[in-house]
């Protein structure tokens, strides 16, 4: 192994354990953010609330060491911590190697901190707290600020502050339109709503979009809205079949459709045009 290697290595370990750092902060603010509790102050047991010892908080191997159970009441852990640091770590490790120690690398890895958490809080609540994507979108505007000032150029910023406000427009109008199909669908059925909803998209999916805009572009974000229904078409479809459920986390599949767009999302973009333009 060269030199050059083994520290690409070396780097790339210390990138990856600061992300399952970063993965179980983000589990802390999966559990507290939605009932309104402080993200300060050490971690408890949610089954005993024993306060959990740190060689009891070490991201993936106190999971492993302690076999999914409280050292204390022996109640199991759910396995969205040992995930939720998995993904973290194995995010910043690719961010690394893509980004090398960069500003993008600080920039993205925050972005898919956001998606973590926002994914994992929607599938346990079924919504997020209204402060997150807010708080989002002004990271985005800061991040669009240092890049405009890295560059010496102002349009960046210009970019992305449009890029907010279409993809907020954008997917306010297909909530207004998704809306009045639902409420024409309920009106014909004789329904007052659908399991309790009589919304197409919540306003913290419209926040959400605004968020995403700001830190990929709307472009990005276009692609994002419109191949995140294919995800969950798949879980929508057994919902349905098995549970008898029109009603799904929704948050998880566009954040999924977020990485893709991140991915290969100029590659969708092409393929589409040419197969529109002659």
């Amino acid at each position: 192994m060269s030199a050059e290697t083994g520290l690409l290595v070396l780097n790339g370990f210390m990138v990856a354990v600061l992300g399952l750092c970063v993965g179980s902060f983000l589990n802390v603010g999966i559990v507290r953010l939605p009932k309104e509790q402080t993200i300060r102050g050490r971690s408890r047991c949610v089954s005993c609330g024993q306060v959990i010892s740190w060689y009891d908080n070490i991201p993936l191997l106190s999971y492993l060491m302690l076999r999914g159970k409280c050292r204390f009441c022996k109640a199991p852990i759910s396995i969205r911590y040992f995930v939720v640091e998995a993904l973290a770590g194995i995010a910043f490790f690719l961010l690394y190697l893509k980004f090398d120690f960069s500003f993008y690398l600080l920039k993205y890895g925050f972005l898919f901190s956001l998606l973590l958490l926002t994914s994992f809080i929607d599938i346990e609540y079924h919504s997020i707290p209204s402060i997150i994507c807010p708080m989002g979108i002004i990271a985005a505007v800061f991040f669009a600020a240092a890049e405009s000032f890295m560059r010496g150029s102002a349009d960046f910023a210009v970019f992305y502050l449009m890029s907010i406000v279409v993809t907020a427009g954008g997917a306010y109008l297909f909530k207004l339109f998704g809306d009045e199909c639902i409420a024409f669908y309920l009106v014909l059925r004789k329904k007052e709503s659908i399991e309790g909803e009589t919304e197409a998209l919540g306003l913290g999916d419209v926040d959400f979009m605004a968020m995403i805009g700001g830190f990929l572009g709307w472009k990005i974000a276009l692609v994002a809205f419109f191949v995140a229904p294919f995800f969950a078409m798949v879980y929508g479809l057994a919902a349905i079949i098995f549970k008898k459920s029109h009603l799904i986390p929704y948050l998880p599949y566009l954040s999924a459709a977020v990485v893709v767009a991140f991915l290969w999302g100029n590659g969708i973009i092409n393929f589409v045009m040419r197969g529109f333009l002659p």
